[in-house]
């Protein structure tokens, strides 16, 4: 008898989730639309209704047209019933944001705070983020958690940062991070969090490559919706393949010849000593330096580019920093990825990411927004 009422209330969980998962999925349904797509009989999908509407979830927002009779209710979830912060770990500043259930995020805070591998950045973060949820009234009883992105590899665990050359880090506890954060706390490599949300806005990529370009260069897998983390949990680094074998530029990470070392976008920066917005304004009105640089500079990542995808075979995203300036650009690195290409005739494997700042925050908050859709 005890286990026949488990089996009951799981089936009850199960039929409530599925409601919302669909209602979420398709942004306005009506009580009949549940009931033809999901199979439940009508007192069931009602039933089920006035939870979700009890918990909070779930609002009306309009009538459907109607072909004679009673105009049918549209059905919405409610999507900042619940809400998540992102932060994004820099070597120079910290950026603070937060997202709904749908994934919407907020503007950016961005504060001037470098890293500091010690407890009293982390009692600073906290600090900050407590200031934050006060400044954008926001419930902290509605705040699932906080998603820090790192850019860096992780331990296996995610209880260290095992090396992050631009952050200038090596084993350090994560817990020096996070142990002063009321709320419950995700990490996540910087480019493994962007992949995820780009995935997340991509349905129709379940096997994808990112390569991320900002001052530093990181990349991620996705492999039939999972993410490929390797053997030591730093698969997909792209930035420290070497592309250039002897006397090459030194990277971050203390070697020579890595693609970092030539397409991050300190590069554009520090040998114009100029800011990188600063770099792409001068090359639109025809600087001949700029140019120059360019040329060079997209030589390299094309290389990246077209290794990756002869490697994996897959879509690729490119992300970060770099991809909000390409919109002029992105016909012609695509036109030389073709003629450096083995084996394709085209580019369109190539993608300009659907976040043009700030998806390793969004990605890291994702993780909560999911967790709590998929368990309603």
């Amino acid at each position: 008898m005890k286990r026949t009422t488990a089996t009951t209330t799981d089936l009850k969980l199960i039929n409530r989730n599925k409601v919302y998962q669909y209602i979420y999925e398709q942004d306005k349904v009506s009580k009949q639309d549940l009931v033809a797509a999901l199979g439940l009989s009508l007192p069931t999908v009602s039933q089920n209704l006035t939870e979700l509407f009890d918990m909070g979830l779930l609002c009306y927002s309009g009538t459907f047209e109607s072909s004679g009779g009673r105009k049918a209710k549209k059905i919405s979830v409610i999507s900042d019933a619940r809400m998540v912060i992102g932060v994004e770990i820099k070597m120079t500043h910290i950026n603070l944001l937060d997202i709904d259930l749908k994934g919407n995020p907020s503007p950016i805070k961005r504060l001037e705070i470098a890293f500091e591998a010690n407890d009293r950045y982390g009692e600073l973060l906290a600090a900050e983020i407590d200031r934050y949820v006060e400044e954008r009234g926001l419930d902290p009883e509605i705040i699932l958690g906080v998603g820090i992105s790192i850019p860096g590899v992780l331990s296996e665990d995610k209880g260290q940062i095992i090396n992050a050359p631009t952050l200038k880090a090596r084993y350090v506890p994560i817990e020096s991070l996070t142990k002063f954060i009321k709320y419950d706390t995700y990490i996540e490599n910087d480019a493994n969090a962007s992949a995820f949300a780009e995935q997340n806005s991509r349905k129709d990529l379940t096997t994808l490559a990112f390569l991320s370009v900002s001052e530093g260069v990181g990349g991620a897998l996705i492999y039939n919706g999972s993410a490929y983390i390797g053997m030591n949990n730093r698969g997909a680094e792209f930035g420290h393949m070497s592309v250039v074998s002897r006397e090459g530029k030194p990277c971050a990470c203390g070697k020579k010849g890595c693609l970092e070392a030539y397409i991050s976008t300190s590069v554009l920066a520090s040998e114009k000593d100029q800011p990188v917005d600063v770099f792409f304004e001068k090359l639109k009105e025809g600087d001949d330096g700029c140019a120059e640089l360019w040329n060079d500079y997209l030589l390299f990542l094309c290389m990246g580019i077209n290794n990756i995808r002869t490697i994996f075979d897959c879509d690729i995203i490119l992300g970060g920093t770099l991809a909000r300036y390409l919109g002029d650009s992105f016909d012609d690195i695509k036109e030389r990825l073709i003629k450096i290409a083995v084996f394709d005739s085209t580019a369109d494997y190539l993608h300009l990411s659907n976040y043009r700042s700030n998806a390793s925050g969004i990605g890291t908050a994702l993780h909560f927004a999911v967790r709590f859709i998929k368990s309603v």
